[in-house]
């Protein structure tokens, strides 16, 4: 057995995940506070409650067993965070703070200015709000691997959206769903602030799950916070019955208060009947939901075209209209050969019916890596965040972490009431914005710093390109009042393109395989996340328009 000397403050928590064989022992001056003699087969999460302040002994025998390890002091952890623990043959290496930092930057592939979990697998932002001057950013998160399993809420906090502070695990499945072989948990849902202030969490519980596209059960949940945010105090399920037409797909509730109709309001994402849609629900106390009918049913196509449901929905008031914001799962666009987009539509919401202005659907992102977007109102503004993935070049072994979140970003509607997107003012009060010159009339070399390229004036005709060591990063081509992406392993099966008229203005950040673009003031985005050659060292703009490039660290 290996053993290491550790030090507990009076309450602090060890918490982790670990699968047989294996065992850890917990003792002072020889005699045993904890133990378990045997992990289970299966991963299994485990706590230990330390008491009193002072050193303890820590024997453990396999270290690749501990899957997921962190402690904290619940008195301390807003400030300080949570301190990772990693198990090897002879001792415990223990992160804290800055020596965090400090440790995900040393990985040459993360990106430096998107969020990403310290390790395993994370998906959908979740849950995201603020309070007082705290962000707070939850996620989904499986806490075993860097694939896809059992959801948990992840947790980060922060003072500005790019200083994150990581916190310990807030939700957990309501069972151990590694124990039954199955899939599930506890899935996406929002945030909301309830009119006396109190603050508390929808989501969508999935039951036991053995077939990742059929049979499930899913069913919604509130969850209320402890008094430090910590951990979810009280789980109450609230909705459990599915309406007609409804088969399995029922999940990622957003919740609001309606003053029209002076009473609370739930947009749920499913498929009726076959269809992809939207549900509304209304309820009086939060606790006893009535179906009051479909909010939007897409178009028979998206169904024909292989969409299963709608995810994630999002539905808020913004610049006097009402926005609806949708994922379509399975969908794949005939044209571009993009799949599982991301829409919007704007209208009117009278009488607990939406009115679409026009049911043309505005594609959101023409890249198709941005996805799960949730929004959130805190003063004044519509923040948003969303789940950046490669549906079509997975992320190669090896890494210690799987996913990233998005830039934060700021929603508002132009003249022609497009959902426009763009960098929210935190990202321009974070990046140092130091401007790149060039060696060579556009060309510029580059170090391992992100890089904000911006241009204004004639875009047509514009060409952007990076390289790393002579390869391609990644190539931006105007032409023909287009914008289209090329990343390495793209082989022309799939355009990622987009129309933008007489657009004057081009913004594109790119972080370590990152790639995020604005043009005509946001109301065209384009995402992709790239895995080949994520650092360039040369990068090459042809333009008509006046070019500016930023190191944008």
């Amino acid at each position: 057995m290996a053993k290491a000397t550790v030090s507990f403050a009076s309450g602090e928590r060890l918490e982790f995940w670990a699968s047989g064989p294996g065992a850890v022992t917990i003792s002072h001056y020889g005699e045993i506070l904890w133990h378990v003699p045997v992990f289970e087969t299966h991963p299994s999460y485990y706590s230990y409650h330390h008491r009193e302040a002072g050193s303890v002994v820590v024997e453990w025998d396999r270290p690749e067993a501990f899957l997921w390890a962190y402690a904290y002091d619940p008195a301390t952890v807003a400030e300080a965070g949570i301190k990772l623990w990693e198990f090897s043959t002879d001792e415990i290496l223990i992160r804290a703070g800055k020596e965090i930092d400090t440790w995900l930057r040393s990985d040459p592939g993360r990106p430096r200015i998107h969020f990403s979990p310290c390790r395993n697998w994370m998906n959908d932002p979740v849950g995201l709000c603020r309070i007082g001057d705290c962000w707070h950013l939850f996620y989904q998160f499986h806490p075993c691997g860097g694939d896809w399993g059992p959801m948990h809420w992840g947790h980060a906090t922060s003072p500005d959206l790019f200083t994150w502070t990581h916190m310990p695990v807030f939700l957990h499945p309501e069972q151990n769903l590694w124990r039954l072989g199955a899939t599930g948990g506890a899935f996406s849902g929002n945030a909301f602030h309830d009119r006396d202030g109190s603050l508390m969490f929808f989501y969508t519980e999935r039951l036991p799950a053995y077939d990742l596209f059929k049979g499930y059960r899913e069913i919604q949940k509130i969850a209320r916070p402890d008094r430090r945010m910590i951990k979810a105090e009280s789980i109450s399920t609230v909705l459990e019955q599915r309406p007609e037409g409804v088969e399995h797909d029922f999940r990622d509730p957003k919740v609001w208060w309606d003053e029209a109709s002076g009473a609370y309001r739930m947009v749920l994402g499913a498929s009726l009947h076959g269809d992809p849609a939207v549900l509304l629900y209304g309820s009086e106390d939060l606790l006893e939901w009535k179906y009051l009918g479909p909010l939007y049913r897409a178009p028979p196509f998206f169904r024909e075209q292989g969409a299963r449901a709608i995810e994630c929905p999002d539905f808020f008031p913004i610049d006097g209209k009402w926005v609806l914001i949708m994922g379509f799962v399975g969908h794949r666009d005939p044209d571009s050969g993009r799949h599982n987009l991301l829409y919007g539509l704007v209208g009117g919401f009278i009488d607990d019916r939406f009115l679409p202005d026009s049911d043309a659907l505005q594609l959101l992102d023409f890249g198709s890596d941005f996805y799960a977007m949730q929004t959130f109102a805190t003063g004044g503004r519509q923040i948003a965040f969303a789940w950046l993935f490669n549906w079509e070049f997975r992320k190669p072994a090896g890494s210690p972490y799987s996913g990233e979140l998005s830039l934060p970003r700021q929603l508002s509607l132009d003249a022609r009431k497009r959902i426009c997107m763009r960098p929210a003012d935190e990202v321009e009060a974070a990046l140092t914005h130091a401007p790149l010159s060039s060696a060579e009339p556009g060309r510029y070399v580059l170090d391992e710093v992100s890089i904000d390229i911006r241009l204004n004036g004639i875009l047509d005709g514009t060409r952007i390109t990076a390289t790393e060591a002579g390869q391609l990063s990644f190539s931006i081509v105007v032409e023909d009042q287009n914008v289209s992406v090329q990343l390495p392993h793209d082989d022309g099966s799939i355009r990622y393109a987009a129309a933008i008229a007489d657009a004057t203005d081009l913004r594109v950040i790119h972080d370590k395989g990152i790639l995020e673009i604005f043009a005509d003031g946001g109301a065209v985005c384009g995402t992709r996340r790239n895995y080949l050659n994520v650092r360039p060292d040369t990068l090459v703009i042809m333009s008509k328009a006046h070019v500016s490039v930023f190191s944008g660290e």
